[in-house]
């Protein structure tokens, strides 16, 4: 091809400008980036279901024996923030949360329906909010922010599935509003400080070569 057929190729398909390059990025940034799981992810988040199920097991018979509604969600909420966000930071992909969240849930259908369905419910919601917000996991803030929202996310999920499925009524769930209600705020803290604190050591594991994604 001479030169004058190349000056008319590249009058044809112009490069594209500083505006439309910046476009493509923005949309390409805008989509939610769903990646498949290896058999390593798996193995990691059915892990790390198992290590919540040991926590939760450790830390409920302290609490079980005080019925104050936001209690047992304030007792599980550090815990379940700081090793979500360690898991997070190894499998960050979008479903990773509600995969552990089906697996802790397998193994809590047998103690209780309605725990199962708080957690899994809880996971898809704190996914939702999040992929929406930030559309992936690519910065440590969405990741603090998935993992922070969790348990917060059980508590209003319990007041319905009680009212809902157990019959019970407003009272008697809520038997001293001004406890429940600090006890709620408390569990939205401290899901977060756990999850700020898996975090920050999930970048010294990181840093070490320990914690791969």
């Amino acid at each position: 091809m001479n030169k004058i057929g190349l000056e008319a190729e590249v009058l044809r398909f112009p490069a594209p400008n500083k505006y439309q390059s910046e476009k493509m990025k923005k949309g390409e940034s805008d989509m939610i980036a769903f990646r498949k799981y290896t058999v390593r992810d798996i193995l990691f988040l059915a892990v790390l279901a198992a290590v919540l199920l040991l926590v939760g097991m450790l830390t409920m018979p302290l609490v079980m024996a005080v019925d104050l509604f936001g209690l047992r969600n304030l007792a599980s909420a550090p815990l379940y923030g700081f090793f979500c966000a360690i898991g997070l930071l190894r499998v960050p992909k979008p479903g990773a949360l509600t995969l552990v969240a089906l697996f802790l849930g397998t193994v809590l259908l047998m103690m209780s329906p309605l725990m199962t369905l708080n957690h899994i419910i809880g996971a898809l919601l704190a996914e939702g909010i999040t992929l929406l917000i930030f559309r992936g996991y690519r910065t440590k803030t969405s990741i603090l922010t998935v993992c922070g929202l969790f348990i917060p996310l059980t508590l209003p999920l319990s007041l319905v599935f009680n009212l809902a499925i157990n019959g019970k009524s407003f009272a008697e769930i809520i038997t001293y509003p001004l406890y429940s209600v600090l006890l709620s705020l408390g569990t939205v803290a401290l899901s977060f400080l756990g999850a700020w604190l898996g975090l920050r050591l999930g970048r010294e594991l990181e840093k070490a070569g320990v914690l791969k994604s």
